[in-house]
């Protein structure tokens, strides 16, 4: 037990410090400073600086899940679930108690370039994560709140678009209208596939 509490807290310092600094910026040396625990001593939980990458990353994909995913089930069916998937993911990493962003929207940019098992998990979290998002597509669109014509994969690719448009002005350009612009994007899109007889819900702000 106290084995497992340990690896569970070494866990929670590096996905904040993954949100802070990014994938690459957790090292076994950094955590060991920033835990308080020798280098040699997280040796019993992380055998590789890989491996302790792809853990917190596993981590963080639980956290979202349920930051993003759990509230939202409580939501009907349909568009009105997809709006809260939308609502709950947008600035997600706050309300995780995160001190820096997204680390997963981090790491598409930093190692878009760089192969690997890190690349590789994070690759299939992310591929994991629009496999999700297809789903209540499908459901809005089976209940006719969307166009029968509407292509799901291109709606997931906008969806996708606006979480990381959101995230660059709300993070990195520091927007106060990120929020507002990113309902804007999001009403925009569901109206454009809106069958004829439906009068698409706005978002509350």
């Amino acid at each position: 037990m106290k084995g497992n509490t340990t690896k569970q807290r070494l866990l929670q310092i590096g996905l904040d410090q993954m949100s802070v600094h990014g994938v690459g910026g957790v090292t076994l040396g950094q955590l060991a400073t920033a835990s308080g625990i020798s280098k040699s001593g997280l040796f019993a939980h992380f055998k590789s600086k890989e491996q302790l990458q792809i853990e917190v990353l596993e981590s963080m994909s639980e956290m979202a899940f349920n930051v993003i995913f759990q509230p939202a089930l409580q939501a009907p069916e349909g568009l009105r679930r997809l709006r809260s998937v939308m609502e709950h993911w947008l600035g997600w990493w706050r309300r995780a108690g995160l001190t820096g962003g997204c680390p997963i929207a981090g790491a598409l940019f930093e190692f878009d370039d760089v192969e690997g098992e890190v690349r590789a998990r994070a690759t299939a979290m992310e591929r994991q994560w629009r496999q999700q998002l297809a789903t209540y597509v499908l459901e809005a669109k089976w209940l006719g709140q969307l166009a029968e014509d509407t292509d799901v994969d291109q709606f997931v690719w906008e969806l996708c678009a606006i979480y990381l448009g959101h995230h660059v002005s709300s993070r990195f350009l520091k927007s106060a209208d990120a929020d507002m612009r990113a309902r804007h994007a999001l009403d925009a899109l569901i109206e454009r596939h809106s069958p004829p007889s439906h009068q698409p819900e706005a978002v509350q702000p």
